[in-house]
């Protein structure tokens, strides 16, 4: 069985807003394929607080459900997540949300592809062994 593909925040706010990008109509595709898709406990609560109104939220957790929960593994991603800040800095880049390096530690340490629509993705897996959904 293949490994799920971890979606990230980014990515599911492109599908919710239908915004017809290039992220929004490939998770419309593996979707519609039943592809495995991941999401992580960070995600959730990324997209939970992002205000949805009541409806989306419903669609919002059916989605969340149809997904494989890798949830974060305290301390040893967190810790991933530090190395990674600690690399970025080094090559140059300062992340400009934390989140985003637990959600990256959650796809190195569980060998998932990772689909995002957020750049600071592209130079994190410029300094790691992050591997992005094409």
């Amino acid at each position: 069985m293949t490994k799920p593909l971890l979606v990230d925040t980014s990515a599911w706010i492109e599908f919710l807003r239908a915004t017809g990008s290039p992220v929004h109509l490939e998770v419309r595709r593996l979707i519609q394929e039943d592809a495995r898709l991941a999401t992580t406990d960070v995600v959730i609560m990324e997209l939970l607080a992002g205000g949805l109104a009541s409806g989306d939220r419903s669609r919002l957790w059916a989605l969340m459900n149809r997904c494989v929960m890798l949830p974060t593994t305290p301390l040893f991603d967190y810790e991933r997540a530090a190395r990674l800040y600690v690399l970025c800095r080094a090559g140059g880049f300062t992340p400009s949300n934390s989140n985003d390096l637990l959600v990256a530690a959650v796809a190195i340490g569980r060998n998932s592809l990772l689909l995002a629509a957020d750049r600071d993705f592209e130079q994190i897996a410029a300094v790691s062994s992050l591997r992005l959904a094409a």
